[in-house]
């Protein structure tokens, strides 16, 4: 079974690096902007490590997996799994600076999940998917710190 992969990039002009890392770390406000996210806790926190139970859901269909993530404040945010419907799940989310006032958010993934009918559903789905977490996230960056 092949992995799925993709990414996005967003542009902040007015919001630096460390305003666009804090929000991205803020895990358990995920259900705000995640599609499907239903809850992000935080189990465990070693320095840069954090243990994070995770319940995905639409519908009757609920899935739980705990998933890793390791920060480096205010560069990037490493988040993976093997738990659950995961055989291997990563998405980082890199924050560049952008011109002397902004930054740029630059998030990858790769995955591959264990059900060869779960893999297919979620390849139908990533671009929709894509779009609406930019767009969440985009929205959530403005409700928080404005424009």
């Amino acid at each position: 079974m092949g992995g799925l992969s993709g990414g996005w990039r967003v542009d902040f002009p007015h919001h630096d690096c460390d305003k666009l890392f804090a929000l991205a770390v803020d895990i358990e406000s995920y259900p705000r902007f995640l599609p499907w996210c239903r809850s992000a806790r935080i189990r465990h926190h070693d320095g840069n490590v954090l243990q994070v139970e995770n319940r995905f859901g639409a519908g009757p269909l609920q899935i739980n997996f705990r998933s890793r993530a390791v920060l480096d404040r205010p560069h990037s945010l490493e988040i993976t799994s093997s738990d659950g419907p995961f055989h291997s799940f990563a998405l980082t989310w890199r924050f560049e600076p952008l011109g002397t006032t902004g930054g740029r958010v630059v998030a990858q993934y790769r995955m591959e999940l264990r059900s060869g009918l779960m893999q297919s559903l979620a390849h139908l789905s990533l671009g929709e998917i894509e779009r609406r977490v930019v767009r969440n996230f985009t929205e959530r960056v403005r409700a928080v710190y404005g424009r």
